[in-house]
């Protein structure tokens, strides 16, 4: 269902393309993701960006600094997308985005495997027309950025809150980390269904991929490994197991790309 003042042809083809989405993501997720047998999948498309941030703020916390969003899934009342009025290639990445989080919400996993395979599944189902950095520019800015507590947000999921460059360093290197662990789609299954926000998905990849968090993210970055890359709930100040900046909003109600603020 669409609500919008988008032109009936554009509306049409909008809904056409949500629906063959969908379906694309379950082929792509398979045996992960899972689509609600009842009811609508219901996208709200606003004319501005100011309708747009006035309708989505009453899911988010009353203060606070967030990043900007292009679109979100609300997992609130009746679940519903929201984006902002655009041409429709530009809505596109969007909804299959959104789409994969919707696919995924059934699935307690941290942020940064929900936001990574939302991020690898967008970019497989819509192609980015180009790249604002190169490679070997994001890999300086990634080693310029990280360190040991900068890490602990990224597992513990605070780092995509964040309105510097922190936000999209997280969901950059969540798609890279996704990338590599999802190589192998029989290993990859059983370690997205057994990952929880806990411990950020460190036992379920000990177990099923057989390779510990921390060493992935330091050898990603070029880095010596150390214990400090490893998850640490117990270094999450402030939020704790099942206390991280994520799981704070899904208590408020929202679901924002995936739970999160976005793009």
């Amino acid at each position: 269902m669409l609500l919008s003042t988008l032109q009936n042809n554009v509306a049409e083809a909008t809904l056409t393309f949500v629906n063959k989405t969908l379906q694309r993501v379950v082929r792509i997720l398979d045996g992960v993701a899972n689509v609600p047998e009842w009811g609508h999948d219901i996208l709200v498309v606003f004319d501005d960006d100011d309708t747009y941030y006035r309708y989505v703020a009453h899911y988010y916390p009353q203060t606070g600094e967030f990043a900007g969003s292009g679109g979100m899934y609300i997992n609130a009342g009746c679940g519903h997308f929201a984006t902002v009025k655009a041409d429709l290639r530009s809505i596109e990445p969007v909804i299959a985005h959104e789409l994969t989080h919707a696919c995924l919400s059934h699935l307690p996993i941290p942020v940064w495997l929900n936001e990574g395979i939302a991020v690898n599944t967008e970019h497989r189902l819509c192609p980015p027309s180009f790249a604002v950095s190169t490679p070997q520019q994001m890999h300086a800015r990634h080693r310029g950025f990280w360190g040991p507590t900068q890490i602990q947000q990224f597992w513990s999921g605070e780092s995509f809150l964040r309105s510097d460059e922190g936000n999209e360093l997280s969901y950059d290197l969540a798609r890279i980390i996704v990338f590599q662990l999802s190589a192998t789609w029989d290993r990859f299954r059983p370690f997205v269904l057994s990952a929880t926000v806990e411990d950020g998905g460190a036992s379920a990849a000990s177990e099923h991929l057989g390779v510990h968090l921390g060493e992935v993210a330091s050898a990603l970055l070029g880095l010596e490994p150390s214990p400090q890359w490893a998850p640490n709930p117990a270094a999450w100040s402030g939020y704790g197991p099942n206390k991280t900046p994520f799981a704070a909003l899904v208590e408020a109600a929202i679901n924002r790309d995936a739970l999160m603020l976005f793009r």
